[in-house]
């Protein structure tokens, strides 16, 4: 089978999910790769190099952040198309309040806009939602939409993406490279005799992601876990805005290749995230056998046995955040937390279950495209 993988230039879980894709899959397909080079596509380049490629199936990713919307009809009339979608942005933004907003079927009652004069006038988001709108009612019937979390797809069912099937596909996880050991903390700067918690998100250039929580998790320790635990460190890798507390260890950016000796090395993965989907922090700290302590958002209860993998907690809120931080730090028990999430991880989230799930979706689409003679 001929596949053709398109995402944007993007550092997070969709480009995570299709160079995963792109490199499994390659083991047994044709596999085509876009954007090809590090300079940016256009839709004619895409469609050029498509063209000469002629694949069976085209996987799109997150590709409406560096190719126009409009792309989407045009390449659901030409191949059919695997879209996998990783966030609300084809039904709102990436605003927090965009996550689990009750109001976007139109967005015009957006509460991202606070005047009702603005709301019907001057309304970008409702500008951009009837745009989206107007594209998904071009697309042809040859899409089938995949999404990490159950609770992604409903979202999209609740929309007028329902006209097309809507299936939830896990994302995976190298169990075999990322396997509980005894990581090197002194690699990190970790002091080796402190119970570590870490916190691991990337960040967007050089704007500060205030979506991930970490200003409620910094006040959650300083307040909370710090009087009781003083032997307690918070390793914060990934994000520009650091925390200025005792007992903060920045990491800065850490390579890919490092995260496994890097989960092995703390004690816990805490991701306070205000709005997400499927984190791949969250299953790949599970695959290390750590436990995580993460908010009740998105697509994180279907990653998380609360009780048992780790604490699910409400997001933005700090007391409790570090009420459950105390709780399992004290827990003499807590490394049953981190057997379960490793037991968890291989039951779930294999990198083989994943790919296989996605060869079968694509397989299936590429039969009953030509069925219908598509």
């Amino acid at each position: 089978m001929k596949i053709a993988i398109i995402n944007e230039h993007w550092g997070a879980g969709a480009a995570r999910t299709a160079r995963d894709l792109e490199r499994e899959l390659g083991k047994r397909h044709d596999v085509l790769f876009f954007p090809r080079t590090k300079a940016p596509e256009t839709p004619d380049s895409v469609f050029e190099g498509l063209a000469h490629f002629q694949p069976d199936v085209v996987n799109i990713h997150s590709f409406y952040g560096g190719l126009p919307y409009e792309f989407l009809p045009e390449l659901s009339r030409r191949y059919p198309v695997c879209w996998t979608v990783h966030d609300p942005r084809p039904i709102g933004t990436m605003e927090t309040e965009c996550w689990e907003c009750n109001r976007n079927t139109t967005c015009l009652r957006c509460p991202l806009i606070s005047s009702r004069f603005q709301k019907v006038f001057f309304n970008r988001y409702f500008r951009e939602r009837m745009h989206k709108r107007r594209c998904h009612a071009r697309c042809k019937g040859n899409i089938s939409i995949v999404t990490p979390s159950q609770w992604l797809a409903e979202r999209l069912r609740q929309q007028e993406l329902k006209r097309f099937p809507v299936t939830c596909i896990p994302n995976g996880v190298d169990l075999a490279r990322f396997t509980p050991g005894n990581g090197d903390r002194s690699r990190f700067g970790i002091p080796q005799n402190g119970v570590i918690l870490l916190h691991l998100a990337w960040h967007l250039g050089w704007k500060i992601n205030e979506r991930k929580g970490l200003r409620f998790l910094a006040e959650a320790f300083s307040e909370h876990v710090l009087p009781q635990v003083d032997n307690a460190y918070l390793a914060v890798a990934g994000e520009r805005f650091m925390p200025n507390l005792p007992n903060v260890i920045p990491l800065g950016m850490v390579n890919h290749d490092d995260l496994p000796d890097l989960f092995s090395s703390v004690d816990l993965f805490v991701s306070p995230t205000l709005a997400d989907n499927f984190p791949y922090t969250i299953i790949e700290a599970m695959a290390c056998g750590k436990p995580v302590i993460a908010s009740r958002v998105g697509g994180i209860p279907e990653q998380i046995a609360d009780g048992r993998t780790g604490l699910l907690v409400a997001p933005g809120n700090s007391r409790e955040l570090g009420e459950a931080l105390v709780k399992f730090l004290s827990d003499g028990n807590r490394a049953n937390y981190g057997i379960a999430a490793r037991r968890m991880a291989e039951a779930n989230l294999s990198m083989d279950a994943f790919v296989g799930a996605y060869e079968s979706c694509l397989l299936k689409l590429k039969d009953d495209s030509k069925s219908a003679g598509l």
